[in-house]
């Protein structure tokens, strides 16, 4: 996600053609990756994990949380976990949410976690998953 300072004009070819967007990604521990993720990599060398939410450009809502595992030899690996009100608390009223995730898709690409993230969106789009 690109930030521009305060007061700087921006150009709508400044940005790139993009229909999802991203906070910094962050690198998480094998414990907090998702079980199907972490089965997906399994037997791969030096795999790093990493977690970033997805937004929706035109509408401004969260898609999901992405989780990439990357290996050290560039293969990546990723899941969109989404939530969903599945019910009510009978005792509190509470919504009571479901995660649901994707499965995993591996696909080369040693250029990064934010061109794995990009690369991983494209191909939820292209299957349906994104609007």
């Amino acid at each position: 996600m690109r930030e521009q300072p305060i007061g700087e004009a921006v150009e709508d070819d400044a940005w790139l053609a993009c229909d999802v967007m991203w906070p910094p990604e962050k690198e998480i521990e094998v414990s907090e990756a998702h079980a199907s993720l972490v089965k997906a990599v399994a037997g791969s060398r030096g795999v790093r994990y990493f977690t970033a939410f997805i937004i929706a450009i035109p509408r401004d809502t969260c898609l999901g949380d992405v989780q990439m595992a990357i290996d050290e030899a560039g293969e990546a690996c990723g899941i969109l976990l989404t939530k969903h009100v599945t019910g009510r608390d009978a005792a509190t009223g509470e919504p009571v949410l479901t995660e649901e995730a994707t499965r995993p898709f591996k696909f080369p690409c040693g250029e990064g976690v934010a061109n794995a993230i990009s690369a991983f969106c494209s191909k939820l789009k292209m299957a349906g998953i994104f609007p």
